[in-house]
């Protein structure tokens, strides 16, 4: 078993623990000679008695209802959590007090809630009273043979409901509703005191003395057996205990009677296999017992027992006994080495183990004889190498060992002698070996693979260099699974050998299906035929056949070890995982249950856990041999760990100070003062055996919706809390994940500053609601007073305002009227020009016209002369001349000018309006707006009149004018629409 200690470093006031009870919260009680000390897994707190009564404690106890009571030898305290102190218990009953003062040797709670209590002055008499208000009721009970020499020492109350009382003389009492009476026991102790009595699941009565052993009396037929020490018994397990002084006895519900004793160390009787085992304080072991004198023993939570010594202060340790131990001093092991050892069990049922460096042990359980196989190198004939790699027991029984320099030695069991195998001593770190399909056994090596047959002979030798894709030399483990497909790890990746080749899987970088290291350490076949892998470094994988591809299996589900050296199955398909960190069992779920040093497992080093015969599994190293059921070891960690406030440091400006802390009280609130600038709370666990496998969440209700996942930080802070009531709850976590039941809760009021009281605000708010309607009215009156001065000068100034605006009104009217005059001055300036433009244009025109009927009347006169002559070239030059000058454009230039002058934007508009007229349309257009008749246009353009006539229709049509519109309405519209 693996033990932890609480002693001086801790804190403890003293190295002599009288008595330790873990109370209904977690907190653990120790009683010293001092005092009382309260522990709560982080710090421990002393309550010191009356410096006048100089009490010693002599037991404790916890009420039904939670009350601390410690019997004393100045009296009987009970534990006021209000006050944080513990008080003498007193009565108005004279007679009673006198009792409740007095040196009280024993004391228990009845299952009637009453209390019964023996003092060294021979009385026994029964305590009862409110816990609440502390009225105390007592009665006296008859003791036969009572005297002062012969004292209560020891009062039990088996499942029945019997009270059984031993005393310093050694007599065992039996109370019977009215008297205690004495019992057959009496005749068998021969007057030694009784210190502890406790009771088994058969009712039978163990009774421990003070140096005549331990009793065991049936009190149904009266038969005693005893106890005690043996000559020689120095084994840790016999038929009887080690020491004879028996100080205190302790029943837990598997029926095993656990023993302290002043020197032999914890004793464990096994009912059912009748045998005791001892467990030593060892200076060289730190997990072992602190000391052997024993003084209580008392169950605590989560499957604990807490055992006080004499001196070396309060171990505890977890009540695990499904695991059994054949120590290293019984199969010849002396060495410390750390490297663990290699175990096989033979059909036989012998179990061979390699002893670190120093050889193999084959070890008869039967008769417990050992057999020491060391290399000796003056004898040829035995074993070859003593740091022993692997084993291996074949079809004929034969063990074959791989050693790391030795070579490989096969063992022939019946006879004692080692055959010499093919090229054995070539072979170097033979870590594996195995059987095919065939019956041939391969050995793997740092050469290779080497396949011998049943006459040890080589067959076959598999390396790199032999073409059939072997990724490495160095064969690291081999497996043969159902379909005799064998398996061979390496350093360098994992093989399959089918068909005469290997078929490698190597990692692959950033793919999550492949292999996820190259060295393999583990090779095994789970129930659905998937190959399991172990990995060094890399954890575990699975790969799966028909998708040819693997999976990394266990880590989501709390597989933390990266080492996995050794993998088996059980009988219910559990995987069961050698690690560097313990052993890990993977459920047909998928489930993870991890088990450590703390469970009695110690961590894999080149050795792993092997699966024997009848379900049982092995494991060897320095320690010995451990082996247990596979169904039997179960994780007895329970999840239902309280969680308690161990302190409370508040910050304020001028400092840190301690809050006045009760958390043993119920519905305690903490109040954080107004000045409160941060406060932080630490917290721990009733889980005192593995607290940093603990995680927890926690969330604080007014300021977070969520849970808040803190893992195993113990210790919370919070700074700034506005006013208000918040309540921190926190929860715990086990190591398998599984989610305590029990929430602790801290109700927590921030206070808030005096300006932030809801009073001082309401009265604020009121005074300042008084100001605004105060300044309102005062306002209101102010304003009313300028409003009416107002109103006067408003008169005053409207009136000035007036006359003003009279004269400016009217100055504007006459400078309205000037430039009204100014414009009709220009406008009439306009006109007077545009008329003169356009009478200009017209008497141009006009000039053009007489000019071309004149010129056209001397090329008519002109013509008929030069019909009458012959010779006419020189006159028909004339006529040519003259019509030269009426197509001239040069007249047209200069009506255009003139025009545009007149009329600046009509043909732009008009092109505007129709794009595709032509040059002679603008010209006829021009001439039509100035109202120019059709005889003058035909003079103009030296046509008909008939032709002007069909002109203008044409026109017409071009432009799209109506027909009831006439050019003139056409061309005014025009000249609108341009302008708008």
């Amino acid at each position: 078993m693996q033990f932890q200690n609480i002693t001086f470093e801790d804190g403890i006031s003293d190295s002599r623990i009288e008595h330790v009870i873990q109370d209904k919260k977690g907190f653990v009680w120790i009683a010293t000679r001092l005092g009382i000390d309260r522990y709560n897994g982080q710090n421990i707190k002393s309550y010191k008695f009356l410096q006048e009564k100089q009490a010693g404690t002599n037991t404790m106890l916890q009420t039904q209802k939670g009350n601390i009571l410690v019997a004393t030898t100045r009296g009987l305290f009970i534990f006021d959590a209000k006050k944080d102190l513990f008080e003498l218990l007193k009565s108005e009953d004279s007679v009673l007090n006198t009792h409740l003062n007095s040196n009280i040797h024993t004391i228990i709670q009845l299952k009637n809630g009453k209390l019964l209590c023996g003092n060294a002055n021979g009385t026994v008499f029964s305590l009862s009273f409110e816990e609440n208000d502390g009225n105390v009721k007592h009665q006296m009970l008859n003791f036969s043979n009572g005297s002062n020499s012969n004292h209560p020492s020891s009062i039990f109350q088996d499942t029945k409901g019997t009270i059984w009382m031993g005393t310093s003389q050694g007599d065992l009492f039996v109370f019977n509703e009215k008297e205690f009476l004495n019992t057959t026991f009496s005749k068998y102790n021969h007057n030694t005191y009784i210190n502890d009595i406790t009771a088994d699941s058969n009712g039978k009565l163990w009774i421990g003395t003070k140096g005549n052993g331990l009793f065991n009396f049936d009190v149904n037929t009266n038969e005693v057996k005893q106890y005690k020490k043996q000559l020689n018994n120095n084994d840790n397990i016999s038929e009887s205990i080690n020491n004879n002084f028996v100080i205190c006895l302790y029943a837990d519900k598997n029926d095993n009677i656990w023993i302290g004793t002043d020197g032999g160390g914890l004793n464990l009787y096994k009912n059912k296999k009748n045998k005791f085992y001892y467990f030593q304080s060892d200076s060289n072991n730190k997990f072992s017992i602190s000391d052997n004198a024993i003084l209580h023993i008392s169950p605590g939570e989560d499957n604990i027992i807490w055992t006080a010594t004499v001196h070396g202060g309060l171990s505890y340790f977890k009540n695990n006994i499904s695991l059994y131990n054949i120590p290293p001093s019984k199969l010849g092991i002396r060495n410390k080495d750390k490297q663990g050892s290699r175990i096989l069990e033979s059909k036989n049922g012998d179990l061979w183990l390699t002893a670190g460096r120093n050889g193999l042990r084959r070890y008869n359980r039967r008769t417990g004889k050992v057999t020491v196989f060391i290399s000796d190198p003056n004898n040829k004939s035995g074993l070859s190498g003593n740091n022993i790699l692997s084993l291996y027991e074949d079809n004929q029984n034969r063990i074959w060992i791989g050693t790391l320099y030795g070579g490989l030695n096969i063992l022939e069991p019946k006879t004692g002698t080692f055959l010499k195998a093919e090229n054995w001593s070539g072979l170097k770190a033979v870590f594996a070996i195995e059987k095919d399909g065939n019956g041939n056994i391969w050995v793997g090596s740092n050469s290779g693979v080497t396949v011998y047959n049943n006459n040890l002979k080589i067959i076959n030798t598999y390396t790199v260099g032999s073409n059939i894709g072997l990724s490495s030399n160095v064969i690291t483990c081999m497996f043969k699974d159902v379909k005799d497909d064998m398996w061979v790890g390496t350093a360098k990746g994992l093989n399959v050998f089918k068909q005469g080749k290997f078929k490698s899987y190597l990692p692959k970088k950033e793919d999550s299906t492949s292999l996820s290291g190259s060295r393999i350490l583990s090779i095994a076949e789970d129930d659905d035929l998937s190959i399991l892998v172990g990995t060094y470094g890399y954890g575990l994988n699975r790969y799966f056949r028909n998708s040819d591809n693997f999976k990394r299996i266990g880590q989501e589900k709390g597989l933390k070890a990266t080492f996995i050296r050794g993998l088996f199955l059980d009988d219910e398909k559990n995987i069961w995982c050698s690690t560097n960190l313990g052993l890990s069992k993977i459920t047909p779920a998928g489930m993870v249950q991890n088990f450590n040093s703390y469970d009695g497992i110690e961590p894999f080093n080149n050795n792993k856990a092997e699966l024997g015969h009848n379900g049982y599994i092995y494991m060897a190293g320095n320690f010995g041999i451990t082996y247990f059921k596979a169904e039997d070891l179960a994780n007895n960690y329970s999840k239902d760990h309280n969680v308690f406030f161990t302190n409370i440091s508040l910050i304020n400006k001028n400092g840190i100070k301690e809050a006045p802390f009760k958390n043993y009280l119920e519905n305690y609130k903490l109040i954080l003062p107004p000045d409160n600038v941060m406060f932080t709370l630490r917290f721990t666990t009733s889980n005192y055996w593995d607290p940093k496998n603990i995680s927890y969440k926690y969330k604080l209700e007014g300021l977070h919706e969520t849970w808040q996942n803190i893992g195993n930080n113990k210790t919370l802070s919070f700074s700034n809390l506005n006013p208000g009531d918040y309540s921190l709850k926190i929860k715990a976590f086990n190591r398998e994940g599984l989610e305590s039941t029990h929430i602790a809760t801290l109700n927590i009021y921030a206070s808030p500053s005096f300006w932030e009281k809801t009073w001082v605000k309401i009265s604020l708010l009121l005074s300042f609601i008084a100001i605004i309607f105060g300044f309102v009215k005062w306002r209101v009156s102010t304003i009313k007073k300028q409003k009416q001065n107002l109103n006067i000068l408003i008169n005053q100034k409207t009136k000035l305002v007036e006359a003003q605006n009279r004269k400016i009104y009217q100055n504007n009217i006459d400078l309205l009227n000037a430039e009204k005059a100014n414009q009709q001055l220009k406008q009439k300036q306009l006109e007077n020009e545009l008329n003169f433009k356009t009478n200009e244009l017209t008497n141009r025109t006009l000039r053009e016209i007489h000019k071309n009927n004149l010129l056209d009347k001397i090329k008519d006169d002109i013509s008929k002369v030069a019909k009458q002559n012959k010779d006419s070239k020189s006159l028909k030059s004339i006529v040519t001349l003259i019509d030269n000058t009426l197509n001239l454009d040069k007249d047209w230039d200069d009506f255009y000018n003139l025009f545009q002058q007149v009329q600046p934007s009509f043909i732009k508009n008009l092109l505007k309006e129709s794009p595709k007229i032509t040059d002679r349309d603008i010209k006829l257009c021009a001439l039509i707006h100035l109202n120019f008749s059709s005889q003058h246009i035909a003079t103009l353009f030296g046509i008909s009149e008939s032709s002007v006539k069909v002109a203008r229709h044409r026109l017409r049509k071009k432009l799209k004018i109506e027909e009831n519109q006439t050019f003139k309405e056409f061309f005014e519209r025009l000249t609108t629409h341009a302008a708008t």
